[in-house]
Parts: structure tokens; sequence; C-alpha cells
């Protein structure tokens, strides 16, 4: 069975150092980091920067959007588009110029994804689904609360999970890669001072096929 990509994975390159670039036109930042050459885009404060070029494995040097030139640089980051295990990702709910079909584990991943973030309520057909997971995107928490937001995001996995595998058992022709099998929160943690939230989820179909999820909230 095929479906259409709606969900992309974009893994978040690990940075060391950011710095202006001196004697640079267009006004640029040269970034050092792990592995930058796997880099597919660069966000300047969540724009993405016009041009970029890798001068090394460790370092590229990325150009200020024009919006930005005049603002306060708070936020960099590097993206990839071939995921890895040990590091973050975006997952990103979009329908891009070049829609494609996917079938097998990747289909299975963004079943299990669009799960995860439903909101129960919101599907008219199927009130009591859903694990949950927006609702929690942009709630107080405080140093106290960490803990009790860890068991809410491990609770809204597990639920997601007993979702999926019960639906999915009511139709027969679902093949094996796309069938899951079991969810496990490998690492759930939360950061106050920066109010990060972060999750590994590996997904098992029942092919025997596994993939990693890494998000961050």
């Amino acid at each position: 069975m095929i479906d259409l990509q709606i969900l992309t994975v974009r893994d978040i390159l690990p940075i060391t150092k950011v710095d202006f670039a001196s004697k640079v036109v267009p006004p640029s930042i040269i970034i050092q980091g792990d592995r930058l050459d796997q880099a597919s885009s660069v966000f300047i404060n969540d724009i993405e920067a016009p041009e970029f070029a890798v001068l090394a494995t460790n370092r590229i040097v990325a150009q200020i959007p024009t919006g930005e030139l005049s603002s306060i640089l708070r936020k960099v980051a590097v993206i990839a588009t071939v995921p890895a295990i040990n590091r973050r990702s975006l997952l990103l709910f979009e329908v891009t110029s070049s829609i494609r079909k996917i079938s097998g584990i990747e289909k299975l991943v963004q079943s299990y994804c669009k799960q995860l973030v439903q909101t129960p309520g919101t599907d008219r057909f199927r009130p009591t689904e859903g694990g949950g997971l927006l609702k929690l995107i942009g709630r107080n928490v405080s140093k106290g609360d960490s803990k009790n937001l860890q068991a809410s995001v491990i609770g809204a996995i597990n639920r997601s999970r007993d979702q999926l595998i019960s639906r999915q058992n009511t139709d027969r022709r679902i093949p094996a890669d796309e069938r899951l099998l079991t969810v496990t929160a490998d690492a759930v943690g939360f950061d106050p001072l920066t109010t990060t939230l972060t999750a590994s989820i590996s997904l098992s179909a029942v092919s025997g096929k596994q993939a990693v999820a890494n998000l961050t909230l």
C-alpha cells in the first residue's frame, strides 16, 4: 500500500561555534560543528539562509537573510536530510513541490507520528484517538514539573502505539513493513533552562525492520 509523503524528517547537525564572517559580502556567518558537510540548509533566526557553502567537514559559511541583517543573532540551525540515530530531528508536516508516494517502513513512521501528535477529539470519525503530543507544546513547565512532563510524553508515545496497532489489526491488507509491532521511548529528557523536550523513539515493524524518530519540542 502507498501513501503521499506529508512528513519530512530533517536532522539538526551539532554546532560548536558561530562567528560573523569578516570582509565577506553579502554579510555572512561562519559556523563550526560536526559533519557540517552533510548540510542541506541553514536557518538563521528561523529564516532559511539564501546561500551557504561548505568550507570543510566541520565548517560552513552562510549568508544572513536580508530581513535579519539588523536583528540580534538569536538562533542558528544547520539541517541535514540524511537522518542519524544520535542526532536530534525535526519532523515537518508539509506538502512540498516534489510530492512523492511512500510505502514500507517510511510510511509506518509517518502513520505513527501523525497518531502521536493528533489531539483527541479532532477526528470526528475516531474522536478518542490521538496521542495528544501537540497539547504539550507551549505548556508552562517549572523545574519541578519536568518529571511529570516526561511521564506525559511517554504516556502519549505508548497510547499512540496501542491505538495504531489496534486500528491496523482490523485491516489484513497492510503489509508487514507498514504494520507496527512495537514502539519504545529510548530517551526522554527535558532541559528547564531552554524548555526543550527531546525524545528518541524506536519503531519496529512486524517484518523486523526498524526506524528511529528523534524529536525535539
